[in-house]
């Protein structure tokens, strides 16, 4: 099987879990007698947990070189974990388990995209291409798991996901990529951080960086891309996801409470994935033609509008053309962010650096989570209104990050 098709493979199985995770996971907390508070902040400890797991095993799969072994590893221990929900049942076991889940499940998909960046830039194989089969797959565990969810709701959700981690763990260890070498003493004369930030910006993407592979605290101390201007940038991407977690967390009661039926909960979850899937598919023409801030942008200005008209259509079509802004909203910026981070990053701290990425989504999802649990419970249309407010600080974000890279490149 061709390297880029492994790839994928791993996307695909992760995927499957998580199309199970984000919409039906919250109705297995309410299966269990939690309330829209506790859901809330249950569902805040990811975030909050990869703020630290993501970017510190991002930089030790860097040191040591092995993200195939790492990516199967950490697959089979949140597979273990997860198991635990079959008896969980109080929101202290429930938090307990989600803390230990998170360690290993999280860096999951930074890790992947780091592989995938790099068996992109190694010219064997396309990103987009190989992410949007973890799209596929999303829909697929989207559909299957609102036909199956009733009775059986923490079966199937707890049971999938568990499968899906295995898969995914199974698949990563048939990844075998050479450990990157770099000279410890090697370093490459560039251009300033914030000029290659502009270059980047507008898809000059130089990618030249020190070549010593270090940990964590060097990367933030000494990364030459780590710079004010980079941050802003992921921010304002990290905004635009983070505005997801009213949807991740309440989509599914919100749509229930409305008379929508488990299996339409399904499609519709399925239906906004598939504009993601084809913007994945034509990826590498539509950042040629866009470029990264063109990417952010659209993806933002589509968040702002999705989540103003969320809680107000509850016709099947409306909801349907709604749902058609998730390649948007979703699709767009992290295509933009994964982008952006790649050609910032050198090859030796890819990881690291795509686990700055998920820390900075992390960060901010967590805020909007807990938010998205107390709001709901007043008034569910202010959650979803003010995840459109949190889409618009992502645009101010994008703006100064933007100002800063033009800056730099009039100082030359």
């Amino acid at each position: 099987m061709p390297l880029h098709a492994r790839v994928a493979a791993i996307f695909a199985a992760y995927f499957f879990g998580l199309g199970l995770f984000l919409p039906f996971f919250p109705l297995v907390l309410s299966e269990a007698g939690l309330s829209p508070g506790e859901i809330g902040t249950l569902l805040a400890i990811p975030m909050l947990v990869r703020l630290a797991a993501n970017p510190l095993i991002g930089a030790a799969v860097d040191r040591f070189g092995t993200p195939g072994r790492a990516v199967a590893l950490l697959s089979i221990l949140a597979a273990i974990a997860f198991s635990g929900f079959f008896f969980a049942k109080s929101f202290f076991a429930s938090a307990v388990l989600l803390v230990v889940i998170s360690i290993a499940w999280s860096p999951l998909m930074p890790l992947g995209d780091a592989l995938a960046a790099r068996v992109e830039r190694e010219g064997k194989g396309d990103y987009g291409r190989m992410r949007l089969w973890g799209s596929v797959s999303f829909i697929v565990a989207n559909v299957i798991g609102g036909v199956l969810i009733g009775e059986w709701t923490t079966g199937v959700v707890v049971g999938g996901i568990v499968a899906g981690l295995v898969a995914a763990g199974v698949a990563a260890l048939s990844v075998k990529l050479p450990r990157i070498r770099v000279d410890e003493n090697e370093s490459v004369s560039i251009a300033s951080p914030d000029t290659a930030l502009a270059e980047v910006m507008e898809e000059g993407a130089p990618r030249a960086l020190p070549a010593r592979r270090k940990g964590l605290a060097a990367l933030l101390r000494e990364g030459a891309f780590v710079t004010p201007g980079f941050l802003l940038v992921i921010l304002a991407a990290g905004c635009a996801q983070a505005s997801h977690a009213a949807y991740y967390a309440f989509s599914a009661l919100h749509w229930s409470q409305t008379g929508v039926s488990g299996a339409a909960v399904g499609i519709y979850w399925g239906l906004g994935v598939i504009t993601e899937i084809g913007l994945f598919a034509a990826s590498a023409r539509v950042r040629a033609v866009l470029g990264v801030n063109g990417l952010l942008a659209i993806g933002i200005a589509g968040a702002i509008l999705r989540w103003i008209l969320f809680p107000f259509v509850e016709d099947p079509v409306s909801i349907v053309l709604v749902q058609l802004l998730h390649g948007l909203s979703f699709g767009a910026t992290h295509l933009g962010a994964v982008a952006f981070v790649a050609r910032m990053a050198p090859p030796q701290w890819a990881g690291a650096a795509q686990g700055v990425n998920s820390m900075v989504i992390g960060a901010v999802t967590a805020l909007a989570s807990a938010a998205a649990g107390v709001l709901y419970a007043s008034s569910p249309v202010s959650a979803f209104l003010a995840m459109s407010v949190l889409s618009g600080i992502g645009g101010v974000c994008l703006v100064a990050g933007l100002v800063v890279s033009n800056r730099a490149k009039r100082a030359g």
